[in-house]
């Protein structure tokens, strides 16, 4: 289930839950396809929130698979937005996340793989 951007918490910026207003910290929503596409390839959904791993860890993975940075906001915004549940932990969060394939990008001299275009 995909949500739109009125269900994104007031205070995230590009750096988390840091309720930043500086302008430059904005996230930036018509970017989040990428991210999300990412999301859907690396994650599925769990019942129970899953405390092993936080916004700033996944965004690594996600960093990972599409080959440039990602904010841990942009991280965050793109997990709600994807339709996992989220639980705040200071600037970071964690989900409803169970992390598929993670093991193939931990590995910093492994070959980069990327999903399969449809």
């Amino acid at each position: 289930m995909k949500r739109s951007i009125e269900c994104l918490p007031e205070n995230l910026s590009k750096n988390g839950l840091d309720g930043s207003k500086d302008p430059k910290d904005k996230i930036m929503i018509c970017e989040m396809d990428e991210i999300m596409y990412y999301i859907d390839w690396f994650f599925s959904k769990t019942d129970k929130i899953n405390m092993n791993h936080s916004s700033y860890g996944l965004k690594h993975i996600v960093e990972r698979g599409i080959g440039k940075y990602v904010s841990n906001g942009e991280l965050i915004a793109a997990m709600i937005l994807s339709g996992y549940r989220y639980k705040a932990i200071d600037i970071n969060c964690v989900f409803n996340v169970k992390v598929r394939r993670a093991k193939r990008f931990n590995n910093p001299f492994s070959v980069r793989c990327t999903p399969p275009y449809i």
